[in-house]
This record gives structure tokens, sequence and C-alpha cells, in this order.
């Protein structure tokens, strides 16, 4: 009966430590080997102080032998009852630079709710790549979309490539 006992003990200790609730951190690291350096995009909007929960660079390699990339960063803040997401895009990304909104080469799309229901698509700005060295993607942005203007926008997010 002993035997039960702690086998019965032992099975609920590994149950329970299975149940676990796993924690996630609300920010992660750009750099491999300094985890201070963190994934953020900040702006106004309206004149409303705008962060966000996620941000996120993609790329798509261009097919001729140009290297240049088609780059997209995406950032989204679920903080509020209503989720909101900045969508920026730059054809054929060379690097740092300037890019002017100039659609449908370099877009900016302030969304409302989830993406693809309340699309609001820039008629003017910039987005401008500071630096991309290392594993950092830095820039800027601001953008008139309809009826709201993003200004003072920054972000850093993991270079995609």
């Amino acid at each position: 009966m002993n035997r039960l006992g702690v086998i019965i003990f032992v099975a609920l200790c590994v149950a329970t430590a299975a149940c676990k609730k796993k924690v996630y951190t609300s920010v992660h690291s750009v750099q491999q080997t300094n985890p201070d350096s963190t994934v953020i995009m900040t702006a106004t909007v309206n004149g409303q102080s705008w962060q966000t929960d996620s941000a996120f660079a993609y790329a798509d390699q261009i097919t001729n032998d140009s290297g240049a990339y088609n780059l997209t960063i995406v950032a989204t803040n679920k903080t509020g009852k209503i989720p909101t997401t900045v969508y920026l895009y730059i054809t054929n990304y060379r690097g740092p630079n300037t890019y002017n909104i100039d659609a449908p080469y370099n877009t900016a799309t302030y969304y409302i709710g989830s993406i693809g229901n309340n699309r609001n698509f820039a008629s003017s700005g910039q987005i401008t790549i500071t630096s991309d060295i290392a594993y950092n993607l830095l820039g800027t942005f601001n953008f008139t979309a309809d009826s709201i203007t993003v200004a003072n926008g920054s972000f850093n997010v993991l270079a995609p490539y």
C-alpha cells in the first residue's frame, strides 16, 4: 500500500508540473546577444500615443538578380477593445533610405479591427529606414490615411534577411 501512495504522489506531481501555465514575456529581443534591444513600434495616431504589442518584418526576394527585396513591416496593438494595425510596405527595398508613400509601390495602411475590416490607405507620407545592420531594422514613418494622421512613428524590428 505504501508503494501505491508513492506512485500516486509522483503521478500527481508530474500532472501538476505538466499543467503549469507557460509565461511569455511581452517583448522580444531583436538581437541574439543583447536582450535589452526590444522589438517595438510607436507612433502618434490622431494625437494619441500608440504602441504595439508585436511587430514583425518580412522580406520577399525579387526574382531578378538585383538583390532587392519587397519589405513588409506589420505591427499590432491589441490592448484596447478593438485591435489596430500599422502595415508598411516597400517595393524594391535596397537598404537605408527614405521611401515616399507612392501606391502601389510603397504603401502604408492603418487597420482598425481585424486586418481586412476597416482599412485606411495612406495617400501621403514617408517610410525611412535608418539602419539595417546586424539583427536590427530601424526606422521612422509618418502618413495620412483617410481621416487618420499617423505621426512620429518609429520602429525597431528584427531584420528579416
